[in-house]
C-alpha cells in the first residue's frame, strides 16, 4: 500500500461500469469526496479481472455495475469473495428487483444501490464501506 507522505494509507477503488460518462463522473466524485485517491476504471469484466490480477492487494473498494452489456457483475463479486480478500464491494443496478439485490448480497456484495440514487448516496455508502 502507498501512503500520502503523511503516513496515511492511500485508498484505491476499482470501478467497473460500461457507460463511460457515468463511470468517469463517478470516479471524479469518489476522489473528491472520499478517502479514495485513485479510481481505476474499467468498462468490462475482462478488463476488471486484468486490473484485479495486477493490483488485488492495493484495492480497497470495488464498485461494479450488475447490468453490464458485456457480462454479469455477479460473477465478478463471486470471484472476489472466493479469493477471500477483505475488500468492500458496492454493486449498482438499474433493476429495482428485490430478487437481484438478494442475489448480489448472497454473492458477497456489501451493499446494492440502484442507479436512481443520488451521487451523495453512492458517496455516503462508499465512505461507510471504507470505514468498516
Amino acid at each position: 500500500m502507498d501512503d500520502d507522505g503523511r503516513g496515511r494509507l492511500v485508498k484505491h477503488a476499482l470501478l467497473i461500469e460500461d457507460h463511460s460518462v457515468f463511470r468517469e463522473a463517478l470516479a471524479v466524485i469518489l476522489e473528491e469526496h472520499t478517502d479514495i485517491k485513485r479510481t481505476l476504471q474499467t468498462r468490462s469484466l475482462a478488463e476488471a479481472r486484468q486490473v484485479w490480477g495486477r493490483l488485488s492487494g492495493e484495492i480497497d473498494l470495488v464498485i461494479v455495475d450488475l447490468d453490464l452489456t458485456n457480462g454479469d457483475g455477479i460473477s465478478l463479486i463471486e470471484n472476489l469473495r472466493e479469493a477471500e480478500l477483505d475488500i468492500a464491494v458496492l454493486a449498482l443496478t438499474n433493476a429495482r428487483s428485490l430478487e437481484q439485490r438478494a442475489i448480489a448480497l448472497r454473492a458477497g456484495a456489501d451493499e446494492v444501490l440502484t442507479m436512481e440514487v443520488s451521487s451523495e448516496q453512492i458517496i455516503d455508502t462508499a465512505k461507510q464501506l471504507l470505514s468498516e
